[in-house]
């Protein structure tokens, strides 16, 4: 459901239940700002340096949209649902709750070059007042619904992704970063899966990381923002 996070100044798409939404999109008269730490800090300590940093900026914690961890290495269903309870504790123990929802999206990935030993906070966006056209939004990472060819993957990684677009009131081309995590060489794919898709937004290009989703047997993940400013904490 598209509920609103007034104290945060953006509605997002929240279910009872779940530890994050699947999108938000900032309020009129809102942008969103991302921070990137300059390395990933362990998400206890991570996720206090993010409110540090809103509240230094003038807002309040309730501003933060969205989050961005890393992990070790992908989990089992057992230890996914382990972690996630953790990860609500501390948002809620953070006053990150709206209406007993979790309002802020989330990616969680596993890198697989140097990655990383702890459960760490990569980076975080928030709302902050400023008047901005197109739209702002953060969509949580999407994986494939369920395991084949590439194609299939992302032609099903897109249509959820599109269709969080349409309930949010944004598109393909408010977009300023497309972001997919996995190792599988897909390429060619992109550009005929992915790129047609993206409209005026496929001028930014695809970042891409090496990384996993967070759970075993998961190949694929895509998530997408619409950000004003973007930024890098020195750690």
């Amino acid at each position: 459901m598209l509920a609103h996070s007034r104290a945060g100044n953006y509605r997002f798409l929240g279910a009872d239940g779940r530890p994050f939404s699947d999108g938000v999109v900032a309020d009129d008269g809102f942008d969103i700002a991302r921070a990137r730490f300059e390395h990933p800090v362990a998400l206890g300590q991570g996720l206090e340096a993010a409110v540090r940093h809103v509240v230094a900026a003038g807002r309040q914690v309730h501003a933060i949209t969205g989050i961005e961890l890393r992990i070790p290495a992908p989990l089992t269903q057992v230890g996914f649902g382990s972690f996630n309870r953790d990860y609500v504790f501390r948002l809620r123990s953070l006053g990150l709750e709206s209406d007993g929802l979790m309002p802020a999206a989330r990616t969680n990935v596993a890198p697989t070059g140097s990655g990383v030993s702890t459960p760490s906070v990569y980076a975080f966006t928030y709302t902050i007042p400023a008047q901005r056209r197109p739209v702002a939004f953060v969509l949580s990472g999407v994986p494939e619904e369920e395991p084949g060819e590439p194609v299939a993957m992302l032609e099903s990684i897109m249509g959820v992704l599109s269709g969080r677009l349409d309930e949010l009131g944004a598109s393909w081309d408010d977009a300023t970063a497309i972001q997919l995590y996995g190792v599988d060489d897909v390429q060619d794919v992109l550009i005929r899966t992915v790129l047609p898709r993206m409209g005026r937004s496929s001028m930014h290009g695809i970042h891409w990381y090496p990384s996993l989703p967070p759970i075993e047997g998961l190949r694929l993940e895509i998530d997408v923002r619409s950000a004003g400013t973007e930024s890098v904490l020195r750690t």
